[in-house]
């Protein structure tokens, strides 16, 4: 392990490096199972459940593909096989979809978020459950204001509270050119107007999380900025009232490169952590060091190196022993380099002895955000993500909607 070293970022008071080799023995590569891989590009896989049935099931945006796709939770003894699907819209350049009840029916609907040329939020308003799987039965629109505004990213549905004003509201964020992050209020009736209201410039957004990050109660949002001169980790404090002023608070991470972040009470002791993968190949984890959100305390853990570059992070205890762990992948992972790999929490507490483990081996390329779920009720957190690189008969087409089923649970 490396000295401590001082990292320069606002209410950091230290940062501790951790180097890390990936072990080649320690366990077999996990199963791999392919959910989907008949279109290019698929990019953040999300979870809800559209059918009422118990089972998280999936949509995707395929961005090379120009579509985007839901997926049906088959029953946990079938989620090894390709699961029941359908293309519910055409979205060029989708970087993401999400599900949220738009329209107040009490359904799951679906936001893609384009980006490149295309420049749109677009809505997917789903039919009746047993036509969930019939593609002209979904309704397709943009959403009205969103068109050739920016480069939209990234979409995540939330109730923002203002005292006795509750707004259900869709925080979405671009990048580059009208870089932004704000919320679309939801309308209470549907025909009513849509409106955009804008909280920060922003260069390119990567993660979007509603939480109360300062004990007071109310919903904040937090995110990370990936490029220009407004990146890095930071919280919107919500104001109280929708009319007025969002301040933003700084956590850190100005001078690198942020990807994709996630929150968690990582070291259990009672309040919740920030971690987010940077892009020279370390994780970063901001230590809450009280409840107001102001002052957090920075440590650091280096990619393994004959893994790829670093992508994503997710945080669960994955061996069943009691103590949280990390799931990690990349990009670039150019075989025999490793895309997909987790680190086991040692007993002496986080991020002072990890130790990378295997999880994919070398089959793929670019994956993308991580969702911990037991796919197939066996027990265990199975890793879900997608993967849009990987050459298949000398095409880079990608592994496509996949999950990687956990050995701990047999």
């Amino acid at each position: 392990m490396n000295p401590t070293r001082k990292v320069p970022v606002a209410a950091a008071l230290t940062a501790l490096l951790a180097t890390v080799t990936l072990a080649a023995t320690d366990t077999e590569f996990w199963p791999l199972h392919v959910i989907d891989n008949t279109s290019r590009g698929a990019d953040g896989v999300k979870l809800g459940d559209l059918n009422n049935d118990g089972l998280l099931d999936l949509t995707v945006g395929w961005e090379e593909g120009g579509v985007t796709r839901v997926y049906l939770h088959p029953s946990p003894k079938s989620a090894t096989n390709p699961w029941p699907a359908a293309t519910i819209g055409k979205t060029p350049k989708a970087e993401d979809a999400v599900f949220a009840d738009v329209n107040g029916d009490g359904r799951l609907d679906i936001i893609a978020s384009c980006e490149g040329n295309e420049q749109t939020l677009y809505l997917h308003l789903a039919p009746a459950k047993n036509d969930l799987l019939h593609p002209d039965r979904w309704t397709q629109s943009p959403l009205p204001g969103s068109k050739n505004m920016t480069r939209w990213m990234f979409v995540t549905p939330a109730t923002l509270d203002f005292g006795q004003d509750n707004r259900k509201v869709l925080i979405a964020g671009s990048k580059d050119p009208n870089g932004t992050i704000g919320y679309w209020e939801i309308p209470k009736k549907p025909g009513d107007e849509w409106t955009w209201r804008p909280l920060s410039d922003a260069g390119w957004i990567m993660s979007i999380i509603p939480r109360d990050m300062d004990g007071d109660g109310d919903t904040d949002i937090y995110y990370n900025d990936r490029k220009g001169n407004l990146r890095g980790a930071w919280w919107l404090e919500n104001p109280g009232s929708a009319d007025h002023r969002w301040n933003k608070r700084l956590i850190g991470g100005q001078q690198t490169e942020l990807l994709f972040s996630t929150l968690s009470d990582l070291d259990g002791d009672g309040l919740e952590d920030v971690l987010a993968t940077a892009k020279d190949n370390r994780i970063i984890w901001w230590r809450r060091l009280n409840a107001s959100g102001l002052a957090w305390e920075q440590r650091e853990v280096e990619y393994p190196e004959n893994a790829g570059t670093a992508k994503a992070v997710a945080v669960g205890d994955i061996d069943q022993d009691g103590r949280l762990d990390l799931v990690v992948d990349c990009e670039h992972a150019i075989p025999p380099k490793e895309g997909v790999f987790w680190y086991r929490q040692s007993a002496d507490r986080p991020f002072e002895n990890w130790k990378a483990l295997p999880l994919s081996g070398p089959k793929g390329v670019k994956f993308d955000r991580i969702e911990l779920i037991d796919i197939d009720r066996d027990g265990d957190l199975d890793v879900l993500t997608c993967e849009e690189s990987h050459e298949v008969e000398g095409k880079r087409i990608g592994l496509g909607v996949i999950w990687y089923e956990n050995p701990f649970g047999r």
